[in-house]
């Protein structure tokens, strides 16, 4: 749930940054702030899961198959999410269409393998939430990824948390 709040965080700060830079300043330097307000929020994100997974790490003994599916998948993922929109930005089309597709794939993917139907339906949210905003100005778009990654990321979340209980 670590990356559904500062994913969901970065991009409430970002539609706030984006009304207020929208009457101050350029189009490119507002691009530049707000790829800096991801960089930012990811940053923390990374240093923080750092911490989470070495903790973790220490305290689990055993490790199934499953896990190591599902560590593989979003160790993949990653990656995928900068590579996804760097193309984005270099071919000048907005991110957020291609970054809620890969989050579906991989959300989708993971609750298949691990049985969990609200985190199969919080993927396939994700689906709908990148049709989506490709209908959506942008800007409003932070807050359509914003509400993809509540219910997508942090419901579900929340979900499988209580099932675990």
């Amino acid at each position: 749930m670590l990356w559904g709040w500062i994913l969901t965080l970065t991009s409430i700060s970002n539609f706030i940054l984006l009304k207020f830079v929208h009457s101050m300043q350029p189009w490119v330097l507002k691009g530049y702030v707000i790829l800096g307000n991801w960089v930012v929020f990811i940053l923390i994100g990374f240093i923080i899961m750092y911490f989470m997974v070495r903790k973790m790490n220490k305290a689990k003994k055993v490790h199934s198959h499953i896990d190591k599916f599902i560590d593989y998948l979003w160790w993949v993922t990653a990656p995928s999410f900068f590579i996804a929109a760097f193309i984005c930005i270099k071919s000048g089309i907005a991110p957020p269409p291609m970054m809620l597709l890969v989050a579906g794939l991989a959300t989708t993917t993971t609750g298949l393998v691990i049985k969990f139907r609200p985190l199969i339906l919080g993927g396939m949210s994700f689906f709908i939430f990148s049709i989506a905003t490709t209908f959506v100005t942008n800007e409003y778009l932070a807050l359509v990824v914003g509400a993809a990654i509540i219910c997508g990321y942090l419901i579900p979340g929340y979900l499988l948390r209580a099932a675990k209980e």
